[in-house]
């Protein structure tokens, strides 16, 4: 059956007030919504609830009687199951779902997280990461509250908020023949070995990278993480095209690594932080938010370094952006 605890409420309201139009003007709503919402209820019950007497209101059946004495205890219920719920909400502790991409997660959810935690002890945050698709469809269905990821396409479920402008770079081995150049050009590139991080967002991205040339570039190896990517590339396996910078030019082997900028003009990526429909009004959302904004902000491009040394993490290494943007203000909630 169909129907609502909206309609069950003017049902009781018109018995309460002897008729519809007074109903109406105790609910503040018009009298064809009343009238409605008792003609849909009587035809989904198969129960005549009022007889209509024209100018004189109406009168309750037997039945109807009965009948909205046991909708009373329903609105009961559903009250007392409001309740509860709110009392169950001020005893668990907050919780906040983080999410991020693996790819870019180690270069700013270590930061954000330290201070988020500082600032907000009793919200106990968990953390999820996964490709774009993955963050998108938690997204939607609330079962993420904010994540860090590439930038994406506008839909009404999620709001997003901009954080930094990322420009690609090329990684090297130091001892690969272009190290000591002052730049890299993808010219020189597209018949050596490209190591590539395996990730959906990460091939959109370099296929727009490399839309330009005719010649594709040879891939020399897929790999689905960052230090692994980064110990080939560091063994002479090949280059990579990356956008986070770590800040020590090591890999896990001996040989050094060398970031260089890219000749060409090419995309840049920007990261936001993408905010759940059903989040977006939370306290502890609206922090994290604020927080995120303003940890990026302390970020140093030039230097590529944090202006102020993070504490020790138990994961990841910090990894350096490039550029900040404001942050709009999230809307209060009620």
């Amino acid at each position: 059956m169909n129907y609502t605890l909206q309609q069950l409420k003017y049902l009781i309201a018109v018995a309460d007030h002897g008729s519809v139009s007074a109903a109406a003007r105790a609910l503040f709503v018009s009298q064809p919504a009343v009238s409605a919402a008792i003609l849909h209820l009587e035809q989904i019950f198969g129960i005549q609830c009022f007889v209509r007497h024209r100018a004189r209101g109406v009168t309750l059946t037997a039945a109807g009687r009965d009948f909205i004495a046991e909708a009373r205890q329903v609105m009961e219920k559903a009250e007392s199951l409001q309740g509860h719920a709110g009392r169950l909400n001020e005893s668990l502790p907050p919780r906040l779902s983080i999410g991020c991409l693996s790819s870019i997660g180690p270069c700013f959810l270590p930061r954000i997280l330290e201070r988020f935690e500082q600032a907000h002890p009793e919200t106990v945050p968990t953390i999820f990461d996964g490709t774009t698709e993955c963050l998108v469809q938690r997204l939607r269905s609330g079962d993420t509250d904010v994540a860090l990821m590439y930038d994406l396409q506008p839909e009404a479920s999620i709001q997003t908020i901009p954080l930094v402008t990322l420009k690609p770079y090329v990684l090297l081995s130091r001892s690969h023949p272009l190290a000591r150049k002052s730049f890299a050009s993808l010219n020189q590139l597209l018949e050596q070995p490209l190591i590539l991080l395996n990730r959906p967002e990460y091939e959109e991205h370099l296929s727009s990278i490399f839309d330009r040339y005719a010649d594709k570039p040879r891939i020399g190896h897929r790999v689905t993480t960052l230090d692994l990517l980064r110990g080939l590339v560091a063994a002479g396996a090949g280059y990579a095209i990356l956008n986070t910078k770590p800040l020590q030019d090591h890999g896990y082997e001996s040989n050094k690594l060398v970031c260089l900028p890219i000749l060409e003009d090419v995309p840049s990526s920007r990261i936001i932080l993408a905010i759940s429909q059903r989040a977006g009004l939370r306290r502890n959302a609206r922090a994290f938010a604020e927080i995120a904004v303003e940890c990026i902000k302390s970020f140093d491009p030039v230097s590529c370094h944090w202006n102020e040394p993070p504490a020790p993490l138990p994961f990841g290494h910090p990894l350096q952006p490039h550029a900040v943007t404001e942050f709009p203000k999230i809307a209060e909630s009620a």
